[in-house]
């Protein structure tokens, strides 16, 4: 429940952070889902698969 800009500045720090050994991801892109359709898109991932990946895509900019 923060601005935007919060959010993003929130993960990308997080997306930086080497001290812990973890491997991070070349290009990650921050997504914050204020509209809470990731746990939509995983509950019909197992019996919708296609409808999972089309609502999935829409919400990250992947169509």
């Amino acid at each position: 429940h923060a601005p935007a800009g919060q959010a993003v500045q929130v993960l990308s720090a997080v997306l930086a952070d080497h001290a812990g050994g973890w491997p991070l991801p070349r290009a990650a892109r921050p997504v914050v889902d204020v509209e809470y359709v990731l746990a939509a898109g995983g509950l019909l991932a197992a019996e919708h698969p296609q409808v999972a990946g089309v609502l999935l895509g829409r919400h990250l900019g992947a169509d």
